[in-house]
């Protein structure tokens, strides 16, 4: 762990700095991408550095973004629907990611509008969220877990 990124995150962390740790792990995330060289050690060890830091902020983040809400509605080979937000930033935008039989598959954004959401007050109602599998990806047997912000688990089952 990188002591000076521990440091600057708990300061933002007891600052209430959401938006500026976002800011923060989208720079730490170009800077990865930029790490393509594969052949040389300092890259390796910069980009362990780059992971690192990322684990720091994200936790950062999570601990200044609360519970999660959310529910899946629909999981079938044609959609896999439901809605996720962060209940003391409803303003945020909640990541989800689908994993099929423990691989990941996609990554969608709960950003769409339901008009239920909004009569049950849930934020502005852009808390939706819908994947389409691709043809053929969701055949039986199928472990089919959904994570909201790549923690909580908002539907694990196996599909037969």
């Amino acid at each position: 762990m990188n002591p000076g990124i521990e440091g600057i995150v708990g300061m933002y962390v007891k600052l209430g700095e959401l938006d500026t740790l976002e800011r923060m792990k989208e720079h730490r995330q170009g800077l990865l991408e930029q790490c393509v060289d594969t052949e040389h050690f300092s890259f390796d060890v910069t980009r362990s550095i780059y992971r690192s830091d990322l684990d720091v902020i994200e936790a950062g983040i999570e601990s200044l973004s609360g519970e999660i809400t959310g529910h899946v509605d629909a999981f079938n080979e044609n959609r896999i629907a439901g809605w996720a937000l962060y209940d003391q930033h409803p303003d945020k935008r909640v990541k989800i990611d689908i994993y099929f039989n423990g691989d990941h598959v996609a990554e969608v954004v709960a950003d769409q509008f339901r008009n239920d959401l909004l009569k049950l007050n849930k934020g502005d109602g852009h808390h939706a969220f819908v994947f389409v599998p691709p043809s053929g990806s969701f055949q039986p047997p199928l472990q089919l877990e959904v994570r909201a912000a790549n923690r909580k688990v908002l539907k694990a089952v196996t599909v037969e």
